[in-house]
């Protein structure tokens, strides 16, 4: 979100198998738009998602964007109490760019951050 969707697709392209802008359907809905395309599944570490400064304390005082709900139903099943997974149904991180690259392949630098990995498990998102 903080850099120029341009400058990291155009660096991402040539590695990526799969790349989307993360807008309106947060960052779950996209990734799960990906997987259900794929076949796969996917595992994400909630740790290394990046977060702006403050966008937890304001998801657990329960502010949450009006596409929230719609949002949040690919993460059926999983504390949507817990403001790190309700960040990923927020739709509010218009700009933020979600590649799935192979593993060893991510390209170094600033602004790059390996969220979790590809699995077996048709259209799941398992958190950790």
């Amino acid at each position: 979100m903080l850099e120029r969707a341009a400058d990291a697709s155009a660096t991402l392209a040539p590695v990526a198998h799969a790349m989307t802008d993360v807008t309106g359907y947060g960052l779950a809905g996209h990734l799960m738009g990906m997987l259900e395309a794929s076949g796969v599944g996917a595992q994400i570490n909630l740790g290394a998602v990046p977060v702006l400064q403050g966008a937890e304390e304001l998801l657990a005082k329960g502010i949450r964007s009006s596409l929230f709900d719609a949002n949040a139903q690919v993460l059926t099943g999983h504390d949507l109490s817990d403001p790190r997974v309700a960040l990923l149904a927020d739709p509010q991180t218009a700009g933020g760019l979600l590649a799935a690259v192979p593993e060893g392949r991510v390209p170094a630098g600033e602004g790059f951050h390996v969220i979790g990995e590809i699995t077996e498990e048709t259209g799941q998102i398992r958190l950790k």
